[in-house]
């Protein structure tokens, strides 16, 4: 007798066979396994490598032939002439009436602005160390042993390996594909290649001193002791990318260099199995390494040691007007404050600026007190807009 209720049962008592069946299928010889896509590898990673663009050319490993995961992210039209400052972050002189609406790159990963905690006044003193024979460094570099430096070497060592190893296996197209990549990665390196060209003063007229305040969004105040050649150089010139090569070179090359790595991009589809396995490995290594350094601090990746930085004081406060009270105290300035606009412009907060400078020998002056008794007295409008 027909019964239709049996024909689900049965078919779920095979279901668990054939699906085993189905996903447990791996091919069994390795070399069915097609890699033909292996040139892909070659181009992942370029959210990784953007962020080492600058510091990966700004040293001549950047000539070395190796292996670099994405290049395309080397292959633009233009090059940037600074590196990237802090733009939540402002800075003023204390006396010089100096005012940068922005943190350049250096002294922002040197002071780590953002990382203090809020409504913090943190004081430092940075002078020029001198040392023995080199005299007073004056410039900023990569550093020597730095992750770009000693990535560009393991590039290095994987690019001859497997040169080697296709000439061994007479492997004439792997031969090809690791010659182009390699010089594809010294002519990048060569278009971009670049020093650190920091301001400097040229005349030696007296000047008012350099001590300077850096103002963090968080209610956050680094007040820094220097001279005029110092605050010039890291706070209020700008730095600039000196590049080696001009401009128009720069194009030729990056354009050259774009044809090539395409070309090996052919080449690497075509290789044998074994040497397409060998070049998909080594990238998957460098890109794993490449993710690895983006991890490092910024820090890590210069040599800073033109600046010796001392710490003097750090301390907390609850709000920040009585942090305000706190830092007109250690600078015994308050003009800075209305020119950083560390305040906002009402008739009420210039008075209590007037009150506080009057007031900075006073222990016992209460700024909150002061505020809260202009504050009563004044309209509530405000020009301009409230650091918080």
């Amino acid at each position: 007798m027909d019964q239709p209720w049996l024909k689900p049962l049965i078919l779920l008592r095979f279901l668990p066979t054939a699906a085993a069946s189905s996903l447990l299928n791996f091919p069994k010889n390795p070399q069915s396994i097609q890699l033909d896509i292996v040139g892909l590898l070659a181009i992942v990673g370029e959210s990784a490598m953007s962020g080492h663009v600058q510091p990966a050319t700004a040293s001549f490993t950047a000539l070395l032939p190796r292996f670099l995961p994405a290049p395309q992210s080397f292959l633009t039209t233009t090059r940037p002439w600074r590196l990237p400052p802090n733009t939540a972050s402002s800075v003023v002189g204390i006396c010089s009436g100096n005012l940068s609406q922005t943190l350049n790159f250096f002294p922002d990963i040197l002071h780590g602005i953002d990382e203090l905690p809020r409504f913090s006044i943190r004081v430092i003193s940075i002078t020029r160390p001198f040392r023995g024979d080199e005299g007073y460094i004056k410039n900023i570099k990569v550093r020597r042993f730095g992750p770009m430096n000693m990535l560009a070497v393991i590039g290095m060592v994987l690019f001859i390996g497997l040169l080697v190893e296709a000439i061994v296996l007479d492997d004439g197209m792997a031969v090809l594909a690791v010659l182009f990549l390699g010089v594809t990665s010294s002519m990048v390196g060569l278009g971009s290649l670049w020093s650190v060209d920091l301001p400097r003063r040229k005349d030696n007229r007296a000047v008012p001193s350099g001590d300077v305040v850096v103002l963090g969004r968080q209610g956050a105040f680094l007040v820094v002791r220097c001279n005029e050649d110092i605050a010039r150089e890291l706070y209020f010139g700008q730095e600039r990318c000196n590049y080696y090569m001009g401009e128009r070179a720069f194009q030729v090359i990056a354009a050259s260099a774009t044809f090539m790595f395409m070309a090996s991009v052919v080449f690497l589809a075509n290789c044998t199995w074994n040497l397409q396995a060998s070049i998909g490995l080594s990238y998957i290594t460098l890109n794993g390494l490449y993710w690895i350094a983006a991890l490092i601090p910024s820090r890590m990746q210069w040599d800073l040691g033109a600046y010796e930085v001392i710490d003097e004081e750090m301390t907390t406060a609850a709000t920040y007007t009585d942090t305000l009270v706190k830092v007109i105290k250690v600078t015994r300035e308050t003009g800075w404050i209305k020119r950083g606009r560390a305040v906002p412009e009402t008739e009420a907060w210039d008075s209590w600026l007037k009150e506080a400078g009057e007031s900075i020998m006073d222990a016992k002056w209460d700024g909150r007190e002061c505020l809260t008794r202009l504050m009563g007295n004044a309209p509530s409008t405000t020009v301009g807009w409230v650091h918080v």
